[in-house]
């Protein structure tokens, strides 16, 4: 494989490599300890420390290939190892299938070129058993149920849709439009107007912030009441828009609606939010959404320009530290544990549940195809769904930025003029 590979082909060889060292794992410590066995087990029967006999238990009984990269030994612990295995006694074809496992995964990571960075990104995934995805849904759902017992509001689902595009002034950097649609926003009791959308996005790169802000005088940001994607008779009695120094707050009172209950679109157009390839301060790019109040299911569309090389973006969810959108005040506390279900599908209407109006939806995408001036047949679309995210969270899809395509050559004989100071 060549090191200009995608990063899911990548992940596919590498993730192949790993489960056959599990395997092989499995078979050489069985042959023995024929019993299951704890890892302080493990460690005492092979006579090697207690990190190690973690690492090697963690590998054996993995169900997948994040769980054994997360617990992979060095060289020099894998050959300890291996040491150990043979002088218990163990099966020396299993032994031998084992290091020739390792090296063969070692091997993997150079044919691929795959970097420490993305290494990591593979290992960071799919570290929850079965049982425990179950018990995290069962825990969510109660959390909603009881966050709208407190709160007394909630919403049926809640669409995030970014086109992501190049820049048409710098083409080094990514254009962003972010649509939004609310379903079902409706109140169990008389609480007032509660805020439905503010603007934000999530700056990666150490200088993408203080590029925005060089240029911030050339943008605008306004965001505009999509009418074919929201509820009839939406007025200034049901809906504020106030523009605050940090961008706009949408706010909504379902109460002084007729039907008790809304369904609202709109689109923030933002130009230029970061690089679009990999640059010495820029490694990836990043987009959130807040979650205001209690949603029953959460989507995330994230549209990519066919123009765009191949990317594998990823999606989290996270607890933060405050809401505001000032630079810096996004802080990380804990992530929801695993990664929520993310795959790309060929039409932006498959799959969509009742919960999501789809007619007022694709109406929202055509809108937003419209502002950005490309056919939606243009983008692929990179679909996240949740069931019942916690309230005062971000739910977060990121990508490894791809290598920047090579500068043009200057003519034979010819050469390329100096940059303007």
């Amino acid at each position: 494989m060549s090191k200009t590979a995608s990063f899911l082909d990548k992940h596919r060889e590498i993730s192949e490599a790993a489960m056959a060292l599990q395997a092989a794992m499995r078979r050489a410590i069985r042959a023995v300890v024929s019993h299951e066995t704890g890892a302080r087990g493990l460690a005492r029967r092979l006579t090697v420390d207690k990190m190690l006999g973690w690492q090697a238990q963690r590998i054996a009984s993995a169900t997948d290939a994040a769980t054994v990269l997360s617990a992979l030994p060095g060289e020099r612990g894998m050959t300890i190892l291996l040491a150990a295995l043979g002088e218990q006694g163990g099966d020396r074809a299993a032994v031998e299938a084992v290091r020739v496992a390792a090296v063969g995964l070692r091997e993997v990571f150079k044919r691929a070129g795959a970097t420490s960075r993305e290494i990591r990104a593979i290992a960071a995934g799919g570290l929850d058993s079965a049982s425990q995805r179950r018990h995290l849904e069962q825990a969510m759902k109660s959390l909603y149920e009881a966050t709208v017992a407190v709160r007394g509001e909630t919403l049926s689902s809640e669409v995030a849709a970014w086109f992501v595009l190049p820049s048409r002034d710098d083409p080094s950097l990514a254009t962003l439009l972010a649509l939004y649609m609310v379903t079902g926003l409706r109140t169990l009791r008389p609480l007032g107007p509660r805020p439905v959308f503010r603007g934000t996005t999530t700056f990666r790169g150490k200088d993408a912030w203080e590029r925005l802000q060089r240029d911030a005088s050339d943008r605008t940001r306004p965001p505009w009441l999509v009418p074919e994607a929201s509820s009839s008779k939406v007025d200034r009695t049901t809906v504020e828009m106030n523009e605050t120094p940090n961008g706009w707050l949408v706010v909504a009172d379902p109460d002084r609606h007729p039907a008790k209950s809304l369904t609202l679109g709109f689109a923030d157009l933002i130009e230029g939010i970061g690089a679009l390839y990999e640059g010495e301060k820029d490694r990836d790019a990043e987009l959130s959404l807040q979650i205001l109040m209690p949603v029953k299911r959460l989507q995330v569309d994230v549209f990519l320009h066919e123009s765009l090389p191949p990317i594998e973006p990823r999606a989290s969810l996270y607890f933060i530290g405050g809401l505001g959108l000032e630079h810096g005040t996004h802080r990380e506390l804990r992530r929801v544990a695993g990664e929520f279900e993310g795959k790309f599908v060929r039409s932006p209407d498959a799959s969509i549940p009742p919960q999501v109006d789809a007619a007022r939806y694709l109406k929202l995408l055509d809108h937003g195809a419209t502002l950005v001036g490309h056919p939606l047949e243009s983008f692929r679309c990179f679909r996240v769904v949740m069931p019942y995210p916690p309230t005062f969270t971000r739910a977060v899809v990121k990508w490894l930025l791809p290598p920047a395509p090579p500068a043009p050559r200057a003519p034979h004989g010819k050469r390329r003029p100096e940059p303007r100071k």
